[in-house]
């Protein structure tokens, strides 16, 4: 099975960090954010092809992980749908898996692809605040952070390439759903860990919980 790793993002939300690095090599209790993805993509054997969708800064990648996978690289930003629409171009099989770096979770990856194209990976999430529960103009109760009932896309998808994707756009926006509108896409629904990185303070808490597990 091949993989697409979406790691074109120029992380605004992370300078000056990011200033002179892609998103991806961010390091995270010394290593890069990317390293725990090929930790974690190595224990499965059935991934035998990497290809790395990058853009901003991605000689950093080559110089830290010279041919470790194919580099399909944008001269713009493509946007994530147009990011797959160009890495398609060093995919051989019908389907295959896309993975945004800056999301680290332990999917099971077997699961994944037995579930087939074309499918989602989901998972129930904290809230950002503290919850009150109200009734009749009164505090019933304060609930910190509670899980909540709802699912969020994760950003990792097995799919097909018969789907069409845009030369300039979004897997979020202007391709999934459309699959979901007409009925062609499932959900995978993951009950693991799954951390993100989009601003200092997630980096932090990023650092705290893959220390505690280890990784």
């Amino acid at each position: 099975m091949e993989i697409i790793i979406l790691a074109g993002g120029q992380a605004k939300r992370l300078r000056p960090i990011t200033d002179g690095m892609p998103k991806c090599m961010v390091p995270i209790n010394g290593k890069p954010t990317l390293q725990y993805h090929l930790n974690f993509l190595s224990k499965y054997k059935v991934i035998d092809k990497i290809v790395l969708a990058c853009g901003y800064k991605w000689e950093n990648i080559k110089d830290h992980y010279g041919n470790k996978f194919i580099y399909s690289v944008e001269d713009e930003p493509l946007g994530t749908g147009g990011a797959v629409r160009r890495a398609l171009d060093h995919i051989e099989g019908d389907e295959f898996l896309v993975l945004n770096a800056d999301d680290i979770n332990n999917v099971d990856i077997n699961e994944l692809i037995n579930t087939g194209s074309n499918a989602t990976v989901v998972c129930r999430f904290k809230s950002q605040f503290g919850i009150v529960d109200v009734e009749n103009g009164m505090i019933k109760q304060f609930r910190e952070k509670p899980l909540l009932p709802y699912w969020a896309n994760m950003g990792m998808h097995i799919l097909n390439k018969k789907i069409k994707f845009p030369e300039i756009g979004s897997l979020e926006q202007d391709v999934l759903p459309k699959l979901a509108a007409s009925g062609q896409l499932k959900a995978f629904q993951h009950t693991g860990y799954w951390v993100t990185i989009n601003t200092m303070k997630e980096l932090e808490e990023a650092g705290d919980m893959l220390g505690k597990l280890d990784l």
